[in-house]
């Protein structure tokens, strides 16, 4: 899988061996409790809106060791001009699929020089999952 946010390239996927590890997809819905004075049980309501919470990891080889320690230490500031949607590219299947997280904004990006790779964790919020670009609809 390859993933891009705006036009930046997170996951380059299975031609440069550069796939997603550790993927996971968090939806939080909206939600209110009601409790009332002597009612046996609370009330819950589900409130229409939800939120989408996309963490994983990607590590990527760089050509020496100046490569990797600027790629730590630019590349989370290169992420904040890019977006807002981030992009799933599926290589696995017999044709190639898109799927969006539009609204998407980085919480975390967490990266790790070592020799000549570095380990990068993402954590992505968003809206709404939809297979044609969020815009088009």
């Amino acid at each position: 899988m390859k993933i891009l946010f705006g036009i930046v390239e997170l996951a380059r996927g299975l031609a440069q061996r550069e796939s997603p590890r550790q993927f996971t997809l968090e939806t939080i819905r909206a939600t209110q409790v009601a409790t009332a004075l002597r009612a046996p049980n609370a009330q819950a309501f589900d409130r229409g809106n939800a939120q989408n919470l996309v963490r994983f990891a990607v590590t990527r080889r760089h050509a020496d060791l100046e490569c990797a320690l600027k790629f730590a230490l630019t590349h989370a500031a290169a992420l904040a001009a890019a977006g807002p949607v981030l992009t799933f590219v599926l290589e696995d299947g017999p044709g190639i699929a898109e799927l969006y997280l539009a609204d998407a904004a980085v919480r975390t990006v967490r990266c790790s020089p070592t020799g000549l790779a570095t380990d990068t964790e993402y954590e992505f919020v968003g809206g709404a999952i939809t297979d044609s670009p969020p815009g088009t609809n």
